[in-house]
């Protein structure tokens, strides 16, 4: 560990033990040689927790002298929106509950209320996803399913088109996660997907994620399952937040998402782990 590593990390623990929160954003500014990796290698962070965290123009060349903010210890921050409670945005990251309330110092009683930010530790994030046993892929986000695959009307045109995805509604800035490993090869505008990730997963098959806030990947990134690649939102053709979830096999042909997914009771699963069982955490 470097000595400004080293510094950031007893200025973190300063600030924990007098704030009682277990989380700090660092203010970092890049220095001849930085990579996105060789940050997050020196501050044990993924990087697409940097790209969540910043607007960065070219993340694979920094600009030297620019600021950008990461939290300490690795984690994502999420927004209360109206009428929504802990449980409800643990299964936004597929994770425990107990684990948002440990990281935020909430006691018993206190009230959660819209535009607070409460920090969910990456080491708790998808703990309770369902790992796919028989389909090749994971739910990407923890929704309700809006837009089936398929012929429909559609909703902004009002013609008669071909779904090529699976619509999933979700709050804005939610988490999008990868469905399976592959490596990024789009991430950007993309006409009527609006901001788009595009994997081309290790097994031939194609993911796209559409609708995106914001983008946490770049191209060329390696991302395994359940990696971060953005934030729910309405960009592109979309009457409300979702993510346009797009399946193509390896001819590149779409296909109907549900066939690849596990059962929609499987989004959010809880694990007992010390008895080594598992059971369904709801719809």
């Amino acid at each position: 560990m470097s000595i400004r590593s080293l510094f950031l990390l007893l200025v973190a623990v300063v600030i924990v033990s007098i704030t009682g929160f277990s989380y700090i954003l660092i203010t970092y500014t890049i220095h001849q040689g930085d990579t996105l990796y060789s940050i997050a290698v020196e501050h044990n962070l993924h990087v697409s927790t940097i790209l969540d965290f910043n607007d960065i123009e070219d993340p694979k060349s920094l600009k030297i002298g620019e600021k950008i903010v990461f939290p300490q210890p690795d984690g994502l921050l999420y927004e209360v929106k109206s009428g929504e409670n802990l449980s409800y945005i643990a299964k936004l990251f597929f994770a425990p509950v107990e684990d948002i309330i440990k990281a935020n110092n909430i006691k018993n009683g206190d009230i959660i209320v819209p535009g607070q930010k409460l920090f969910i530790p990456m080491d708790s994030v998808n703990k309770y996803d369902y790992e796919p046993i028989e389909r090749p892929f994971r739910w990407p986000v923890y929704g309700i399913i809006s837009s089936n695959y398929g012929w429909r009307i559609h909703p902004i045109t009002g013609k008669l088109a071909f779904h090529t995805g699976l619509d999933i509604a979700a709050p804005m800035g939610a988490p999008i996660f990868a469905a399976d490993d592959g490596y990024v090869t789009f991430a950007g505008l993309n006409g009527g997907y609006g901001y788009m990730v595009e994997i081309q997963h290790d097994n031939g098959m194609v993911t796209r994620y559409g609708h995106m806030s914001h983008i946490s990947v770049y191209v060329g990134q390696r991302v395994f399952m359940g990696s971060l690649l953005g934030r729910i939102g309405a960009t592109g053709l979309a009457t409300g937040p979702h993510v346009h979830f797009e399946v193509r096999d390896n001819e590149y042909r779409t296909v109907d998402p549900l066939s690849t997914l596990p059962a929609r009771d499987l989004m959010y699963v809880i694990r007992g782990y010390e008895e080594g069982n598992t059971d369904a955490g709801g719809k």
